[in-house]
């Protein structure tokens, strides 16, 4: 007697033809809170909001659940219900007043989560035999990398104020400026966004 080829797919549990086993999160399932750049009127009817995630510094829009969320500047959690599920926008798709609140934003992040952002300036070495990586900085040349690298020395930094006093700079401003670059043109190579805070090292 022949074994029925089939008999073994009865056997089986059901399957979603559309799992392929593979985890669906996305980068912004990890996001924290959300710093509104912007609140939008949504039609028919009620509100969205245009924001920079936390920690990642994702550019994200959401739909606004809680009337109280009402205007820019302020950090609403994700899981407390106020609004919907983030998903990433493009800088080009940013209002004007988004992209006028974004540079104090991502300052305030960085402020918010210092070591995280310091470790660039703590490990930063050569890209090449001609370029470091401080150069990647705006405004930053050679020869300010060099200088900037004595000043390091071999303990670094333990804070933003400290690399400011001894190198004459604003690097919390500069490391900001470089990120804004980045969301701008995601083509910018390398990425301190990807390297620096978007990782899971």
């Amino acid at each position: 007697m022949s074994e029925d080829p089939l008999q073994h797919l009865i056997s089986m549990p059901a399957q979603d033809p559309f799992d392929s086993g593979i985890s669906h999160e996305g980068p912004l399932h990890r996001e924290s809170s959300v710093f509104i750049l912007d609140v939008l009127d949504r039609i028919p009817s009620g509100s969205e909001l245009q924001g920079l995630s936390k920690p990642s510094m994702y550019l994200v829009r959401a739909r606004i659940d809680d009337e109280t969320v009402d205007s820019a500047g302020k950090d609403v959690d994700t899981s407390s219900g106020s609004i919907g599920p983030l998903s990433e926008i493009r800088f080009r798709d940013l209002t004007e007043e988004s992209s006028n609140n974004l540079n104090e934003a991502i300052i305030e992040s960085i402020n918010s989560d210092p070591d995280r952002h310091l470790g660039f300036y703590n490990r930063a070495n050569n890209l090449s035999l001609k370029y470091h990586a401080f150069q990647l900085l705006p405004g930053i040349g050679n020869s300010k990398a060099i200088q900037m690298v004595k000043e390091r020395g071999g303990s670094g930094w333990s804070s933003f104020e400290q690399i400011d006093s001894s190198c004459g700079i604003e690097s919390v401003r500069l490391l900001a400026e470089r990120y804004l670059g980045e969301m701008n043109d995601p083509s910018e190579s390398p990425s301190l966004l990807e390297l620096l805070v978007r990782s899971e090292i």
